[in-house]
């Protein structure tokens, strides 16, 4: 039996390997925002130094130098940073997994099956979020390998006689700490809590050597901090004034915690650690519980106070490597007692409800093109409304989780309201539509309708300017110092969105294109954000500009400098303001021909062609486009509410009315009371409308 088990064993900690590969692939991914350090480090690579613009001034608008730095190394040797990121993250999740493994079988709970050696890694390997931060091109993973390994190290060095293990916890925690800034707070609370438990212990002699590996590690810190005053002219990262200086939001990092704890469900977690804590079997030794608890309770009371992250829950995937030791423990101790099957089924039992149900929903529910915020922002979505919906949920349906999964929904609408926590799904979506409008503006740059030299401003300063290596103006200030030291400006606002250029300040920096739209400064026709930002731009005070940008897509910008001197500067765009009448009829006819050549047009790009149409005034073609679509589409509340609208630009009060009913009918059926009530609402007001 046991050679059978440590067979078992080995096949499951193989198995883990297997699967987690398996899930890392299947979420792999590039966000936006990697491409931010991609061009610090190409540049550092190219000997244009540390900056984002090449020749520009230095801005520290990076928060993981050791991570740039690497990059730049493989840039150096002949892999750009967009094609190492994937590898090296990958990696470090790999000598992740292996540290993990080691730990867990030198660690095993007395008289527990060897089976739940094997429990953290399969919990890891099933987690979307352990499976989504396997790439991303950001430092995650690394910071979390630097962490760990720093942690399962000062164990083991904390435990070992004196003298027979070399210190380098310190230097893993210092690297840490170069890897991302809050690996200073870690440092200092793990540190801090190793020196607090070996003196209260009676060993003062372990407190001042692990003092001396403290003071180590601040010297490794303290020379980044005088590189950066020496380089940068600050004392801290330019980010720290652009996203954190002098805020605090801890009522949205709370959020955050919650929606993480209720999508994984960390219910299911508690028993187990409770087990672990109160278990003789399960417990801990005291060193382990103080160097996993200073891991993990600083950091997440920070993450609160701050109010949680721009991404899905990737501070707090640093996490699960311990919390999934201590649960494997917990139910450990429980099996030793002869209670195996059940322990069996609570480890699977973790898996498929805790690990499993939520995410995957979110990832199958999530919608296939980009849509910003999704589903917060997305009011006026009937889809967003329906999104994780427990009414709809075969498990979260019945009562009791029923409360639950409406819990969760409610959160995660109001963090992705304020782009916190926003999904894997929506980055990668986000940096496809970059993807086009990068090849556009390469175009443009290689017939000289953007000559060297041309400065634009724009929200989203990842790929584009990456991809363009066209100068850019960070209108959110994460590499620009005059954005960053602006006032925090009063009310709700995003999550390190709070400030904001202005045009007069990108006229000052001598900015050529202000992109109208906030993340892109060329739109297809095919995307209804163009005919909102074209209807917004007509009733702006300010002047807005448009030019064909060639196969069906169209540039959108102010001009700080001004008309004549964009015309001196850019002869060849063929810029023109909207405002004309004549300018938005030509950009209208040609946005119809470019979506009229689709053979077989999806949804969107047919109601945007429906759009279009009505725009230019051919309202009844217009509505026999959206009259098709929704012939094909009868259970699609959006689609049929834009049909509604054409019926009634149409004067087709008899046909609107009657689609009312059926309106009302799905969403009362599918939607959530709020989303119902503002349907009834704005029927009523149209109907007042039309009898005015």
């Amino acid at each position: 039996m046991p050679g059978r088990t440590d067979r078992l064993t080995r096949f499951l900690i193989a198995a883990s390997l297997a699967l987690l590969l398996a899930h890392a692939f299947h979420y792999a991914f590039l966000t936006d925002d990697a491409y931010i350090s991609f061009r610090y480090a190409r540049n550092l690579a190219q000997g244009h130094g540390l900056v984002f613009n090449s020749g520009g001034e230095r801005v520290e608008g990076y928060t993981n130098f050791l991570w740039v730095a690497v990059l730049a190394v493989f840039h150096a040797l002949g892999a750009a940073p967009e094609r190492a990121a994937p590898f090296l993250t990958l990696a470090c999740t790999v000598a992740l997994w292996g540290v993990i493994v080691r730990f867990c079988l030198r660690r095993r709970v007395p008289h527990a099956p060897p089976w739940v050696a094997a429990l953290p890694l399969l919990w890891l390997a099933s987690t979307r979020s352990f499976a989504v931060w396997s790439s991303g091109g950001l430092e995650t993973r690394l910071f979390e390998l630097l962490v760990f390994g720093g942690v399962v190290r000062l164990l083991d060095e904390s435990e070992a006689p004196p003298g027979q293990r070399r210190s380098v916890a310190w230097l893993l925690f210092a690297l840490a700490a170069l890897a991302r800034p809050d690996g200073i707070l870690i440092a200092a609370a793990v540190l801090g809590a190793a020196v607090l438990h070996r003196w209260l212990s009676g060993a003062p002699e372990a407190a001042r050597r692990l003092l001396f590996q403290g003071a180590m590690a601040a010297a490794v810190i303290g020379a980044h901090f005088l590189f950066r005053r020496f380089y940068y002219g600050e004392w801290l990262p330019n980010t720290y004034y652009a996203k954190a200086a002098g805020v605090a939001w801890a009522e949205m990092g709370a959020r955050y915690l919650l929606c993480f704890a209720l999508e994984y469900a960390a219910w299911l977690w508690a028993p187990l650690l409770l087990l672990a804590v109160l278990h003789p079997r399960g417990r801990p030794s005291a060193p382990m519980s103080w160097l996993f608890a200073a891991a993990v309770l600083p950091h997440a009371l920070y993450v609160v106070f701050i109010g949680g992250d721009h991404f899905e829950y990737r501070p707090l995937d640093l996490y699960l490597p311990f919390l999934f030791i201590l649960m494997a423990r917990g139910l450990g101790a429980w099996a030793a007692g002869g209670r195996r099957s059940p322990a069996a089924a609570g480890a699977a039992a973790v898996v498929a409800l805790g690990l499993v149900w939520l995410p995957l929903r979110t990832h199958l529910e999530y919608p296939d093109r980009f849509e910003p915020g999704f589903p917060g922002l997305q009011v006026r979505s009937a889809r967003a409304d329906r999104f994780m919906d427990p009414r709809r949920d075969p498990l979260y349906r019945w009562p009791g989780l029923r409360w639950v999964g409406s819990a969760y929904q409610s959160l995660l609408r109001q963090t992705t309201r304020h782009l916190v926590g926003f999904r894997q799904e929506g980055h990668r979506l986000f940096l496809e539509s970059l993807e086009s409008e990068a090849a556009v503006l390469r175009r443009l740059m290689a017939d000289e309708k953007l000559p060297p030299g041309t400065q634009v401003a724009l929200s989203s300063v990842g790929y584009l300017p990456y991809a363009t290596d066209l100068t850019t103006l960070d209108r959110l200030g994460l590499t620009d110092r005059g954005v960053a030291r602006l006032p925090t400006p009063p009310g709700p606002h995003f999550l390190g969105h709070g400030k904001v250029a202005s045009v007069e300040y990108a006229a000052a920096r001598g900015v050529d294109l202000w992109a109208e739209d906030q993340a892109h400064l060329v739109l297809p026709a095919g995307d209804r954000r163009l005919i909102r930002a074209l209807w917004k731009a007509r009733a702006s005070d300010s002047p807005v500009y448009a030019a064909d940008a060639g196969e069906g897509h169209f540039l959108l910008a102010r001009l700080p400098l001004g008309p004549e001197q964009a015309a001196t500067r850019l002869p060849r765009l063929g810029l023109e303001p909207v405002a004309d009448d004549a300018v938005l009829e030509k950009i209208t006819r040609g946005a119809i021909a470019a979506l009229s050549k689709e053979r077989e047009p999806g949804p969107e790009a047919a109601s945007a062609l429906a759009a279009w149409l009505a725009l230019d005034g051919r309202k009844a073609e217009a509505l026999q486009v959206q009259d098709d679509l929704a012939q094909r589409h009868p259970e699609n509340a959006d689609i049929l509410l834009d049909l509604h609208a054409l019926l009634l630009q149409n004067r087709e009060a008899a046909r609107a009315k009657a689609l009312e009913g059926r309106i009302l009918s799905l969403v009362r059926r599918e939607s959530s009371r709020p989303f119902v009530q503002a349907v009834e609402r704005h029927f009523a007001a149209k109907s007042l409308d039309i009898h005015r």
